[in-house]
């Protein structure tokens, strides 16, 4: 029996038939082809192949009428739409019935294989909870895609979503981390629980400290005992989860208290949640944070992919923040085609927020209240936000002028004692302080050196 994966191509031009099965055999995949798009679904019933590429536009036959078809009789096979009549409106409406991409012609075979091999990666992957109806705009709250990685994190989440070990959630500034918690809080057996946060760029350490007493300190009445795979009983007290983000800022006295309470409630029903947007195990090498409260946090680490890891969602929140904005302003503001594919190849620096953030200030710029915003729109749109943008990361990710300074003198401090091979002595006289002065600065700022 052959365990290649079979693709079947309908399309009723002869000659990309012809070109796809040449490549695809040549790359060892089975392939049928078919030219009547009105045989498609009995073929694919006597097949069953792992990927259909099917064109939207062939004669008599009505491709996404096809497609919903095939999603309906057989959910769990994979779609691929091809299209010679670029139209962004035509693709979202493809991908919202269950396509996973939407490629033109002419065809780009290489882009083609990298497409096939890399949903090839995910088909183990079960989308039945997953597809993009229950992603809608009307989701709450609101998580978006269906790249492999934007399923496969949402997979971890739902395995590990109603167990009451601490959970470590790593990601990239602006790409949803706090989203995917609170997904978790309303599909897990807290649901009914409040969810408390704390943002340790933003509250003070007497803040943090109370808002941890007074969250452990909280009776738990329903106190568990041995129980299976840690998961409890769905009748929980409120404020039984804790959300601490940017643990990686959380003072050393706090890392302390924290660490206490979780030693002594291992058998409580309360859940932690913590986020970080740097390697925490690094902090711990350089003992810039506290090694064993990392242990107990690491049990279930989840990484949030950034949005250049996941570009196959990109379409997909367009559309959403295009709705959600043109809404919002009463306007009709669409992206072509090749707007999308500009989007689909920018570096997205500030991920999701960053193109949230491109789109919101797009619509409201746009004077015109019906516009189709083409590749020449859009990099002038880009440019034009990219300074905004730049502004946006130096300036917001502080919460006040003392954590600004700090930033500003950790970088020179850093710049002089590398440019000075690390010697204090010689470091101190360039800032007119004595070699005590700079190693209290040193210290003060967590400022890691070579010795």
């Amino acid at each position: 029996m052959n365990n290649d994966p079979l693709i079947l191509v309908i399309d009723d031009e002869q000659p990309i038939l012809k070109s796809l099965n040449d490549i695809l055999s040549d790359e060892g995949y089975q392939v049928e082809t078919l030219n009547d798009g009105n045989k498609s679904i009995d073929l694919i019933g006597k097949l069953i192949p792992d990927l259909v590429l099917l064109d939207i536009f062939m004669p008599n036959c009505n491709g996404i009428k096809t497609l919903e078809q095939i999603k309906k009789e057989y959910p769990n096979i994979n779609v691929i739409m091809i299209s010679g009549f670029g139209n962004i409106s035509i693709a979202i409406e493809c991908l919202k019935k269950g396509a996973l991409d939407f490629i033109e012609k002419p065809l780009n075979l290489d882009e083609i294989l990298t497409k096939i091999k890399f949903l090839n990666n995910k088909k183990n992957i079960d989308q039945t909870n997953l597809n993009l109806e229950n992603s809608s705009i009307n989701t709450n709250p609101k998580i978006i895609g269906q790249s492999y990685l934007f399923l496969e994190l949402v997979q971890q989440i739902n395995q590990i979503k109603d167990l009451l070990y601490p959970l470590l959630i790593y990601g990239e500034h602006g790409t949803g981390k706090s989203l995917f918690v609170e997904y978790l809080h309303k599909n897990s057996i807290f649901k009914n629980a409040d969810l408390i946060t704390i943002n340790c760029s933003s509250f003070n350490n007497k803040e943090i400290t109370d808002i941890i007493n007074n969250f452990y300190k909280t009776k738990d009445p329903h106190p568990a005992s041995v129980i299976p795979d840690l998961i409890r009983d769905p009748v929980l007290n409120n404020n039984s989860i804790l959300y601490i983000k940017h643990i990686n800022k959380l003072s050393p006295e706090n890392q302390n208290l924290l660490l206490k309470y979780l030693e002594q409630n291992k058998n409580s029903q309360k859940k932690l949640i913590a986020s970080s947007l740097e390697d925490l195990y690094f902090l711990v090498k350089n003992n810039l944070f506290n090694g064993a409260l990392f242990h107990l946090l690491n049990i279930t680490p989840i990484e949030v992919p950034s949005l250049n890891k996941r570009r196959y969602d990109i379409p997909l929140l367009c559309d959403y923040f295009l709705k959600e904005n043109n809404n919002t302003n009463n306007k009709s503001i669409i992206f072509d085609t090749k707007a999308i594919r500009i989007l689909r190849n920018h570096d997205w620096t500030g991920n999701v927020t960053e193109l949230k953030n491109l789109i919101s200030y797009i619509v409201k710029a746009t004077k015109e209240n019906d516009k189709i915003i083409d590749d020449l729109d859009l990099t002038k749109y880009i440019e034009e936000k990219k300074l905004d943008f730049i502004e946006e990361q130096t300036f917001t990710k502080f919460n006040s002028l003392k954590e600004a300074t700090n930033s500003f003198e950790k970088k020179y401090l850093f710049y002089l004692l590398k440019k000075n091979m690390y010697d204090i002595k010689q470091t101190a006289n360039i800032l007119n302080m004595s070699v005590i002065q700079l190693k209290e600065k040193i210290q003060k700022l967590n400022l890691v050196i070579k010795s």
